[in-house]
């Protein structure tokens, strides 16, 4: 329940601080942090679990649109897309707040072919480490449904 808190505090505090600031200056540890979500998108795509251990924290936790919540066990264990299906990450943002971080995004999902896409918004929350960064959270929601 801690972290669950703690997660939901940081996506909140993440809206807050990208309401509140107008641009955000590109550093190589935002450039870097862009990198690792695009590997991270492309991976849960593709079912390529030795990049999803290796990016996810061992307490990640995931809260759905549906208000369910998945482990890094449950993303390791979940299938690859369908075919034609796809992710499409946009308006990515990255605040670096030290050894913290907060990427905020839309994902533009297409589950398979034949069907249309759905827009989500997304907040997912790096830590820096000994061995670089770590998703530790991620929230998103339907992008009709409004702000995360």
């Amino acid at each position: 329940m801690k972290h669950l808190f703690a997660v939901a505090a940081a996506c909140v505090a993440a809206t807050t601080v990208f309401a509140s600031v107008p641009s955000n200056p590109v550093t190589s540890e935002a450039v870097q942090l862009q990198t690792l979500e695009q590997q991270w998108t492309k991976a849960a795509a593709t079912g390529d679990r030795s990049m999803l251990n290796d990016l996810l924290d061992d307490k990640f936790l995931e809260v759905l649109p549906n208000g369910m919540h998945r482990s890094k066990r449950d993303l390791l264990a979940a299938a690859a897309l369908a075919p034609g299906g796809s992710q499409v990450l946009e308006d990515v943002r990255v605040q670096v707040l030290g050894d913290l971080a907060v990427v905020t995004g839309i994902n533009r999902y297409t589950p398979a072919q034949g069907f249309k896409p759905v827009e989500y918004r997304f907040a997912d929350v790096f830590v820096k480490q000994d061995d670089g960064w770590r998703v530790v959270g991620a929230r998103m929601r339907r992008k009709e449904s409004g702000t995360i």
